[in-house]
């Protein structure tokens, strides 16, 4: 086995189709398909469930997609490494934040990052429960996640650097300005709310389960300017943390409650037992000064205040 023979492969898996591969790959389909009839040989096992409307990973094909991902990029990235000795980092980074964070991080961090290392490729992601697996799979290099998952974690490298308010968030009108409600309350209403596994969640299903009844979840959406309009929609009120509501409440688009006792507490993360190429050393060294700037602006904490213009309108 190859890293030909695995590149060939996972762009099959990706577009489930040989034919869509070879055109990609710009290779005759009857070569692609040698290749990877040699590789199933080789192996012992078959990779691939074909259908007539294309092709699925079967079980050991699935495992041959995690691993061979995490060969090629340590590949690429060991190759940039070493050209970049004693000069600009080069590769690639991939960073991952939940959608909140994401939305007020990653396009500052590329504008300035990229200013300084135009050869370097940067990869976000956004998410929530997905993250953490993401970071320990080698599918991303750094993560911000809640600091509450990791306690336990012996091999990540972590900064702590925000904590932050959460609120309840209504239509416009719906809360004073100041006003805050007990996480009783926030059970008592129709929700709108990220699926499982995310902090937020976990919090309001372990009350359900002391209090006893169940959750009165409208919908189910993981992206937070999704939730607001939603909200906006009056279909129910969202539970967000103070990074995804800082834009919005000041422009007037929504009404929010502080819900006590709680708050969202952030780190950015890395694999203490994997090398830290040069570019991903600049990127944590970039993503502290940007944190540290967003925070002073009062992205993360400060009570938020409506702009006179949206408070008059």
């Amino acid at each position: 086995m190859n890293s030909r023979q695995m590149e060939y492969f996972l762009r099959i898996a990706d577009l489930g189709s040989f034919r869509k591969a070879s055109e990609s790959l710009r290779i005759a389909q009857p070569a692609l398909t040698r290749q990877i009839k040699n590789l199933e040989l080789e192996l012992g096992v078959e990779l691939l469930n074909r259908h007539s409307d294309g092709v699925t990973p079967t079980g050991a094909g699935a495992l041959l997609v995690e691993r061979a991902r995490f060969i090629l990029r340590q590949t690429e990235q060991a190759r940039a490494d070493v050209v970049a000795e004693g000069t600009t980092p080069r590769g690639t980074v991939a960073f991952g934040a939940p959608a909140s964070i994401a939305g007020i991080l990653f396009p500052r961090l590329a504008a300035t990052y990229l200013a300084t290392y135009p050869d370097v490729r940067l990869r976000f992601y956004d998410g929530v429960g997905r993250l953490f697996d993401w970071l320990m799979n080698d599918e991303i290099d750094l993560a911000v996640l809640p600091d509450s998952r990791l306690a336990t974690q012996r091999n990540l490298s972590l900064i702590r650097f925000a904590g932050e308010p959460v609120y309840l968030v209504g239509p416009p009108g719906h809360f004073r300005a100041g006003e805050s409600c007990s996480l009783q309350e926030v059970l008592e209403r129709p929700l709108i709310l990220a699926a499982p596994p995310s902090t937020v969640r976990s919090w309001l299903d372990a009350a359900v389960d002391e209090a006893g009844g169940r959750l009165n979840v409208k919908v189910e959406a993981e992206s937070p300017p999704i939730q607001k309009d939603l909200v906006r929609a009056g279909l129910g009120y969202a539970l967000l943390p103070h990074s995804a509501i800082w834009d919005a409440f000041q422009r007037g688009d929504i009404s929010i409650c502080v819900v006590e006792g709680r708050s969202l507490d952030r780190v950015l993360a890395w694999r203490a037992d994997r090398p830290v190429t040069p570019a991903v050393q600049r990127m944590i060294e970039f993503t502290q000064a940007e944190i540290g700037a967003l925070a002073f602006e009062g992205a993360f904490g400060r009570e938020p205040r409506r702009s006179e213009g949206a408070a008059r309108a």
